[in-house]
This record gives C-alpha cells, structure tokens and sequence, in this order.
C-alpha cells in the first residue's frame, strides 16, 4: 500500500512506454523519434503538445526509464530568459552525465516550453533553438499548444507529436487498479463517474480519486456524500431542460433556468439538441428561430461587449423557447450536444488550420481572419495540385509535415513534396556558398557567420561524393561480373563447336564402312 502522502500521480505514474495509455499513436511517434536521433538529424527536438494529463511528461519519464537514460527536467515557464534558457538548457545539453561521464546517456525535458513565448522573453526562444541546434543529448519539449505563431521557429526543427484527451474508459481503468492496489473499496459506478467527469485529463481524475479517499478516510464524508455536488451539477441541468420544456407560460420557462451554472453558449447549445423531442413539426421552426434570435443576440455581446443585451438572450432561450414548445415530456434523458463533442475532436485540426493562417497572414500582409476566410482555400488548392507548385507553397510558407497533411487530400503526396522541398533547399545552400572563401554575402547582414553553414555544406558534398564513388564501384563491379560472364558463355561455346567439329570424322567414317558393307554383300 502507497503511502498517503505520497501522490497516486507519482506513485502510479509509468515506469516504461507500454504503461502510457490513451495516446498509443503518439507514444509510437516519440518512440519513432528518438530510435532515429542523432546529433546531425534534421528534426533534433520533439516538442509533445495537446491538454494537460494526457501523459506527456510521462511519456517522456516512462521512456528514460525504459532505455536507461538519466532525465533532467527544466520548466520553461520558470526560466523565461535569454540567460537563464543557456544557463540551464545550454549546460545540459552539452555535459555528460555524473555517473556516464562525457559519454553519458542524458534526455533533457523542457515542460511547458510555450512558456517562454511571451513579449517579455526577447531571445528566449531564439536561445532555445541555438541550444537545440549545438546539442549532444536529444531534447524533449512540452507545451499545451505547439501551433502557437510564436514557436513557428522552434517547429522548424522539430518533430510534433499531439497527445489527445484520454477515453474515460482508459481512466476508468487506471482508478480500477489504483483501489485494488489501494485496497479501497468503492463502486465502479463512482469511478465511472469520476473518469467521465475529468475531462480527458488523467492526473485530474487520479487527484480527485486520492482527495476522495483522503476525505473518506478522515470521516467527514461518505463517497455519496463526496460525489453529491458533482452529481447535483449535471441533475440540475436536466431537471432545468426538464423544467424549461415542460413550462406551461413564459414566466415558468424563465424561472427554469434561473440559478443555472453553465456558459451561455452551452445552454443554447443545449436546448437547440433537445427541442425537437418536446415539439411538434409544426412548432419546430419557430422554437429554431427563437434560438436562432439568441444567437444573435450572443454574438452581439461577446463582440462588442454589450452586457445590457444579455437579458434578452435569456428572455428568447427560456420563456420564448417554453411558448412554442407543445409535446412536453417529463421522464427524458437530455443527449449531450454534437456540436460541443465536435469542437473536443477537431481541437487540434484547427489549431493546425490557425496556425497556416497565421504563416499565410504574416506573407501576404493581411489580419489572419482575412487570411483564413480569403485565401487558405487557394493554398489548398495549390497543395493538392501539381507537385512542384505544391512545394514552392509549402516553402513559401514554411509549413511543417503536420500542417501539409492537414489540407492534403492525398496524404501520399507529402513525401514527393518533402523531397522537393528538401532540394529548394540544397539549392539555396549552394548558392549561398558559391562564393567560395568569402565569409560574407552583399545580402547578409554584417558580422553573419557562415562557419556552420559552410561547414554543413562541406558534409553534405563529401556525402554526396563518397555516395557517388560507392555507385561507380558497384557499377563496375556489375559490369565486371556481366563481362566475366559473357567470357564464360563464349568460351563455352567455343568448347562446344570444337568438340563438334572432333565428332564429324567419326561418323563420316562409320558412314562409310556401312557402304562398303553394303557393297559386297
């Protein structure tokens, strides 16, 4: 049994890979990653975006546990600064561990590195991406939202990974095995409840169990007693809807939803899902353009921040909505509305669908609304066109994989794009270094330094040579054997006409005595 002042999230938090539940696509990925890293690769950081408790940090933990590296941790948000990002990031990514020495085996986790994102953090990104590009261990970054603009640079050269809100069932299952180990006895119906009601998050659900037990333990609650306000919140929204479509005036159906603690948008979202089961055909339409008035009247308010009309968005979704109900039912379960479950699946779609308009926007010199509503349908376009002005846009642009397989209806595509990208790219490195031993270019900014590109270019030209001379050995090789080849075919063939030439006079000779035979007989 777990001390209890030791955190369940601690206590149970994965030792190795193959415990992270929930995001098994993604745990894939990181692993996918890092099997792949080097000191040369491309993309030498993966930054692990998407809500809090969906097992980031615990992804990364549960794999330095698994292949023996030592894990040093840095919180961003903690170190927002040019100075402290090298003091801290720049030494750890360079050192080797105490135990391993120079050649020690080290992965060094950033947490919410969207942290250092900030308009007081001049540099601090820019710091982090010089650490990054110098380092000798492999970097692990996480942040609730990767497709901010403000990391564009850091995505560049990274490899980003989203972590998705956890099932409840996955959650059901991890608070299952915690109160057997616990020895806790509880209902699967109160657990059932508990991972339902976390949202997706893990470590919130696991607290909210241990904080229960806790509780339970002290004597000032039962576990009904503990779930009660919980359990009142969601009654108290079906009995309102229950109440609103069930009001016989328009004062009833205001006095409704009086008290209600939801947000506006959700009621309405709310209402609009349920109405059709209390109202007949005839009525429908005019229940949906009383809603339809709200909406209107909600979109008013939150853009121009006009409160004095929020009494009339109550007054149009309670006694409007109860007037032109006539089929009310009083023993109905309320469906939980699409649309609210359709933003939770789409969250990161449009994160990455908001974060092309923002490259597009900062190109063309528009706001990004304008950006997305004006234009984004012509880089798809573009995209799912021919490949190379596909892959001017995405240069042009500078999206990543993640962005591109978004518009692309073809999701093949990428790679022959990629590859096109990848040659812009070693073309404008050759450009860059044509001039030879000059360090400086008439269009660089003065004090720039090549030494790294140039040094970079060089690799890649030995590479390429010693890739060449690998090919033209291989090919005479083939060559020799096919030559060695033809030889033995026409030697033997020479064999065979002189062994034929040899047998001739013997048959000749046969042929002749069968004659003479033949003769004096």
């Amino acid at each position: 049994m777990v001390d209890e002042q030791v955190l369940w999230t601690e206590s149970f938090r994965p030792t190795n890979l193959g415990q992270v539940i929930g995001n098994e696509d993604a745990v894939i990925a990181l692993k996918d990653w890092f099997d792949s890293w080097s000191p040369t690769a491309k993309k030498k950081v993966a930054i692990l975006h998407g809500p809090a408790g969906t097992g980031k940090t615990s992804s990364v933990i549960a794999l330095a546990n698994e292949r023996q590296y030592e894990l040093v941790e840095m919180n961003a948000s903690d170190s927002r600064n040019k100075a402290a990002i090298m003091r801290l990031a720049g030494s750890s990514a360079r050192e080797g561990t105490i135990v391993g020495g120079a050649k020690g085996k080290r992965i060094l986790l950033i947490d919410e590195v969207d942290g250092i994102a900030g308009r007081e953090d001049r540099g601090g990104v820019k710091s982090l991406i010089d650490v990054i590009r110098e380092a000798a261990v492999p970097i692990i970054c996480t942040a609730n939202e990767a497709y901010s603009p403000k990391l564009k640079a850091l995505r560049k050269i990274a490899k980003v990974i989203a972590y998705k809100p956890v099932h409840h069932e996955y959650i059901f299952k991890i608070l299952k095995k915690i109160a057997r180990v616990e020895k806790i006895t509880i209902s699967e119906d109160n657990l059932q409840f508990l991972a339902e009601n976390a949202g997706g998050d893990m470590r919130s659900a696991i607290n909210d169990f241990q904080g229960m037990v806790l509780q339970l333990k002290s004597g000032k609650v039962t576990d009904f007693e503990l779930l009660k306000p919980y359990r009142d919140q969601t009654k108290n929204l079906q009995s309102a809807l229950t109440e609103l479509f069930n009001a016989k005036d328009y004062l009833k159906g205001k006095k409704a939803i009086d008290g209600l603690k939801i947000k506006y948008d959700e009621l309405l979202l709310w209402i609009f899902e349920n109405a059709y089961i209390h109202t007949s055909e005839e009525n429908l339409a005019e229940v949906y353009e009383t809603l339809a008035d709200a909406d209107l009247y909600l979109g008013r308010i939150m853009r121009r921040q006009s409160w004095g009309l929020l009494k009339y968005f109550f007054d149009l979704v309670s006694g409007g909505v109860a007037v032109a109900v006539d089929k009310p039912k009083m023993s109905t379960q309320h469906i939980f509305p699409q649309k609210i479950g359709m933003y939770a699946q789409t969250m990161f779609t449009r994160a990455i669908t908001k974060s092309i308009a923002s490259n597009l926007a900062s190109k063309i010199h528009v706001s990004r609304s304008a950006a997305r509503t004006g234009s984004m349908y012509l880089v798809q376009q573009v995209l799912n066109g021919n490949i190379g002005d596909a892959a001017k846009m995405v240069d042009w642009l500078e999206l990543d994989d993640n962005q591109v397989k978004s518009m692309l209806k073809k999701p093949e595509s990428l790679r022959k794009i990629r590859k096109v990208v990848n040659a812009f790219e070693d073309d404008r490195m050759k450009i860059q270094t044509i001039m030879g031993d000059l360090k400086h270019s008439s269009f660089d900014r003065q004090g720039d330094d090549w030494t790294s590109i140039l040094k970079d270019y060089e690799i890649k030209k030995e590479q390429k040579l010693e890739e060449e001379k690998r090919r033209k050995e291989e090919e005479k090789k083939r060559k020799a054997a096919k030559a060695k080849k033809k030889a033995e075919a026409k030697a033997k063939k020479e064999q065979d006409k002189t062994n034929q030439v040899k047998e001739e006079p013997k048959k000749k000779e046969k042929k002749k005595q069968t004659s003479l035979d033949q003769y004096f007989s």
